[in-house]
């Protein structure tokens, strides 16, 4: 009984740790449409859109397609292994930590660059990454389907 509960706190501990970061980049890109929009931070860098642009694109796409693939990979490893769900678990933690953060990054960036320029194209990417943050949300299905463990053994 201490185990399931245990496990059940771990998926929790793991979802706030996920709704704390979405919330973060959330804010963040609310009080930069707000500053922007309000006129009380204008923008300063507006010839370096471009490249900016091109920088904050970049960074979408490595961190996407590096971060999938750092998952995968631990996912698979960790099917591979007989390890028991609780050994499990401290690796799947990690490996979506380290998805999540290459997610982050460089919504971040967007944002920043949004409010270094005023182009509302790098707010758009940072809604389409945190649309993809929203996507990776930790759930006990998900969990179960990826471990290919019982999913009572996550209860």
């Amino acid at each position: 009984m201490q185990e399931q509960t245990n496990n059940a706190g771990n998926l929790k501990a793991l979802q706030i740790i996920h709704k704390a970061m979405l919330l973060g980049m959330v804010l963040f890109a609310a009080i930069a449409f707000f500053l922007n929009y309000s006129g009380n931070f204008p923008p300063s860098l507006q010839s370096y859109d471009k490249v900016l642009q091109v920088i904050a694109i970049l960074l979408a796409l490595s961190g996407f397609f590096i971060g999938n693939a750092l998952f995968k990979k631990k996912i698979f490893q960790l099917r591979d292994s007989q390890e028991s769900f609780e050994n499990k678990l401290p690796v799947y933690r990690s490996a979506c930590l380290v998805q999540w953060a290459l997610l982050e990054a460089p919504a971040l960036f967007s944002i920043i660059g949004f409010l270094l320029t005023g182009n509302y194209a790098f707010l758009a990417l940072a809604g389409a990454l945190v649309l993809l943050f929203v996507i990776n949300t930790p759930t006990k299905i998900k969990m179960a389907m990826l471990l290919q463990v019982p999913e009572e053994e996550i209860n």
